[in-house]
């Protein structure tokens, strides 16, 4: 087993004083470094450029960054989602580096995707039954994969097929799950 356990602080979000979030830093007793290319090919819509070594993605609302000795995790909301989370990546890291023989590791991957993107291919009724008050606001939700794009009850109908198509294609060629 690569790593045995992760050791966490919370932060406060320094440039939001008034945030009720935190962000993890998690300091890591060995050098992953050299696994950054194989994470990179198991992790869905991560960026990473070999040689920058980071890897960077989004998973339910959190920016993940991952160092060769550090892992920092944003938008936390208490120390029982740190613990949740840090058991996750440890789980993830040791998991790839168990099967890196039979992974084939990645030197470059920038699947990105904005909320503008997203947005231009929803109805734009700002009808709320996503639960978000405005479509902006629900293709935010889906390029931070806290939603899913189908959650969209509108893009659903026959009517917007055609955006439909288009924002799924958009979606899987970033690596984002569409069912």
């Amino acid at each position: 087993m690569l790593i045995d356990k992760l050791d966490f602080k919370l932060v406060n979000i320094e440039c939001m004083p008034t945030s009720t979030k935190f962000n993890a830093i998690i300091e890591l007793e060995v050098d992953i470094g050299d696994l950054l290319p194989y994470l990179a090919t198991v992790i869905r819509g991560c960026t990473y450029i070999h040689g920058t070594g980071e890897l960077n993605y989004m998973d339910r609302g959190h920016i993940i960054a991952i160092r060769s000795k550090q892992i920092t995790v944003t938008a936390l909301v208490d120390e029982a989602e740190a613990r949740q989370l840090c058991q996750e990546l440890k789980n993830m890291i040791n998991q790839v580096d168990q099967q890196r023989g039979s992974i084939t590791p990645t030197l470059r991957k920038q699947a990105r995707l904005d909320p503008l993107t997203v947005y231009r291919e929803l109805p734009q009724t700002n009808c709320g039954e996503c639960g978000e008050v405005t479509c902006m606001a629900f293709a935010a939700r889906v390029v931070s994969r806290e939603l899913r794009a189908n959650g969209c009850k509108f893009l659903l109908d026959n009517e917007y097929s055609s955006q439909r198509e288009r924002l799924w294609q958009k979606l899987k060629q970033a690596e984002y799950e569409v069912n």
